[in-house]
């Protein structure tokens, strides 16, 4: 089912997992990090504390590691929450002379956090370089601190109960967190705006922003699974997992979440519609934590294991077999290693299903359910393409008979079927059956058309077999009728001439039920996908030129005219950005907010984020002044009022505790002032005044 490449046992429960070109780092619950070379069995152990600390929730996300060296743990040595270290690179533990390891806490690069009341209970690195940390708490607070020098650069309003985890975008502009109140919230860091606040009716466990961050998966205590689209604002909730799930990870495709549940069992959900793939159980109990590196997937178990499992066990046999369209030996390999069905070579294999269902299909329809099986079996690993074949097979008997009739061409039996059972019309059976009548009703038009009065009675003999059919009996009728309107649309069609076809078609609608109309909306179509494409590529010229080529296909006008609104939007937005216009710019995004995923205005935002960058380090060393001076020239633009409004707060408030740490009290009057007047009496206002003696 898998292949385990390695296997390392520690101490504890194994509550994160991070991995570099050469390393794996772990963390334990009981105030331990390991590291070991990758295809190594040595383990180097370090020591966080320089005493045992309480040991943290076997599955408590209270650890994390960053991309750039740093771990962060829950601990409250000299009254911090959390504390941040360097991870030693590639050495053995430092040691004292009597040979006891010299905890990291005690390195002068460690950095105590405070904020919280007691530990921290959830954490997590964020930003490009890693260098902002987020953490919540028991006092339901949520906390971003510099990794730097540990300064806090923002806090949130308080939850009315714990945190339980919180997620940070690859980008680090958006966070998720939730609490124990089952509320989960969506927040853009960068413009301090809050996006969602929803309540799921359960305790979310973990979280993964995928596809851009334009959609979030979630896994709640009470087996659900959630995925939210964030442009639609749709969530879709399924009960789907057995046992209480515990962390979640997105696979390099963004197609798939892999889950792992307190039960020791990995689950593989569908993320396109929220569906089981497939569940297996480990020979470990309690999935602590997750992590991928490449093709390999590491877990981590509250028994203290730690599996190494290569993903990719055996493709260059599985691509071998699926390139030769060899179904059968392929899903031996993925019979091996279930992974192989999320790898994206097994888009190959989903892509073929349609063809092979149509062979599927084909067997059924000549009673041949036997062979229908063996066709079917390699691709039985989804459940729902198991349910859809099982109904198939229980359905035999109505295959059969909608083969028998067409033979017999007894067309009003066929499309009786055909009308109670839709399943038929994908076989080639039911293709048959439509160019029984298409041919028919091409060559009694042709016929009527030469000389309409000699010829009819020869026409609707042609028809006949079609007279007792209420889908085509309508069409028939018009034809005979209206044979004008016909000749007509032909002839606008061998002209070119679609803007009259089309209004003679909504003038007629049953031309609409013709091939010719589907033919032309194809082609229109296959247009519009051409301009989209171009319209992406910038190539805007080219694609205003091919909206007025085809702008007489009528249907299509709305859209059409939309897709040249946005191209004259982005250009427009470019122009303005190429001009340095910032206010201008905010304004256009403010007005559509669809042109924020246009990469030149990614590009253009990152200005702010490099301003942004440096007025965090003023706002940790509580610089006032100096914040309001680097942020100036975005105070203007709405958009970014709250978040500088929150930076200056908790410069402010900064400033405050520093002063009164050094018992400054005179200046400290002047800051808590400023401090009342600008932002009132809040949380942590009051909580710094109790902890100074100073409530009243």
């Amino acid at each position: 089912m898998i292949k385990v490449d390695q296997s390392y046992q520690v101490s504890g429960s194994v509550i994160a997992i991070q991995s570099d070109e050469t390393h794996y780092y772990f963390a334990n619950n009981i105030g331990e990090i390991f590291d070991v070379k990758h295809k190594s069995a040595q383990l180097n152990k370090y020591l966080l504390l320089d005493h045992e600390p309480s040991p943290l929730h076997l599955f408590q996300k209270g650890a994390a590691f960053s991309k750039h060296g740093h771990v962060l743990y829950s601990a409250n040595p000299k009254g911090s929450c959390a504390l941040c270290a360097k991870v030693p690179v590639n050495s053995e533990p430092d040691t004292t002379k009597n040979n006891s390891i010299v905890p990291l806490a005690n390195h002068e690069t460690a950095l105590l956090l405070r904020g919280h009341d007691q530990r921290a209970e959830v954490m997590q690195f964020c930003g490009q370089k890693s260098q902002y940390i987020f953490t919540g708490g028991s006092d339901g607070k949520v906390y971003m601190y510099s990794v730097d020098s540990g300064g806090i650069l923002m806090s949130l309003k308080p939850n009315p109960d714990y945190i339980s985890h919180i997620t940070i975008n690859p980008q680090g502009n958006l966070m998720a967190y939730a609490s124990f109140d089952k509320s989960f919230t969506l927040l853009d860091i960068r413009h301090q705006k809050e996006l969602l606040m929803s309540y799921p009716g359960d305790v979310i466990e973990d979280s993964a922003f995928y596809k851009e961050s334009n959609f979030v998966y979630a896994i709640g205590r009470d087996g659900v699974s959630y995925t939210y689209d964030r442009k639609k604002n749709i969530f879709s909730k399924k009960a789907i997992f057995s046992s209480w799930p515990s962390c979640c990870v997105i696979e390099e495709s963004d197609r798939f979440a892999i889950v792992g549940t307190r039960g020791g069992f990995l689950h593989i959900v569908k993320l396109s519609d929220n569906t089981m793939l497939s569940t297996f159980k480990l020979d470990q109990k309690g999935i602590a934590s997750l992590h991928i590196d490449g093709s390999k997937l590491l877990v981590g178990f509250e028994t203290g294991w730690t599996y190494v499992i290569d993903m990719y066990a055996y493709v260059d046999e599985f691509s071998q077999a699926i390139s030769v369209k060899n179904f059968k030996i392929a899903k031996r390999f993925l019979d091996q290693n279930i992974f192989l069905a999320i790898h994206p070579i097994s888009q190959v294999f989903e892509d073929a299903w349609d063809e092979i269902l149509n062979d599927i299909l084909n067997q059924l329809s000549s009673g041949n359910a036997h062979n229908a099986l063996e066709v079917a079996a390699p691709f039985l690993v989804d459940e729902d393409r198991k349910n859809e074949l099982n109904f198939m097979f229980q359905k035999q008997k109505e295959f059969e008979k909608f083969t028998l009739a067409i033979q017999n061409k007894n067309f009003f039996d066929a499309y009786s079927l055909l009308e109670r059972n839709p399943f038929l019309s994908k076989t080639d059976n039911a293709r048959k059956l439509e160019l029984f009548f298409i041919k028919a009703f091409a060559e009694a038009k042709k016929m009527i058309f030469a000389d309409p009065l000699r010829n009819e009675a020869k026409a609707q003999e042609i028809l006949k077999p079609f007279y007792s059919v209420p889908a085509k009996k309508e069409m028939i009728f018009s034809l005979m009728k209206h044979y004008t309107v016909f000749l007509n649309a032909d002839s606008y069609i061998k002209e070119k001439n679609f803007k009259d076809y089309f209004l003679l078609s909504q003038e007629h609608p049953f031309l609409k039920n013709e091939e010719m109309y589907k033919k032309v909306c194809t082609l229109a179509e296959s247009a519009i996908k051409k301009i989209t494409l171009m319209a992406h590529d910038r190539l805007y010229d080219e694609a205003m030129e091919g909206i007025k080529q085809i702008l007489a296909f009528l249907p299509y006008k709305e859209e059409l005219t939309a897709i040249a609104t946005k191209i004259q939007r982005e250009k427009k937005l470019i122009a303005v950005i190429a001009s340095s216009n910032m206010t201008q710019a905010y304004e256009l995004i403010n007005a559509y907010p669809e042109l924020e995923e246009l990469q030149e205005f990614v590009d253009f935002e990152k200005s702010f984020d490099d301003t942004l960058s440096k007025a965090m380090e003023a706002v940790a060393k509580g610089e006032i002044k100096q914040t309001q001076n680097i942020l100036a020239a975005y105070t203007t633009l709405p958009i970014f009022k709250p978040k500088i409004r929150e930076c200056i707060r908790q410069a402010s408030y900064n400033k405050l505790a520093s002063l009164l740490h050094e018992q400054n009290i005179a200046m400290a009057k002047t800051i808590a002032s400023y401090y009342l007047k600008e932002f009132g009496k809040d949380d942590e206002y009051l909580k710094l005044m109790k902890k100074h003696g100073l409530e009243n």
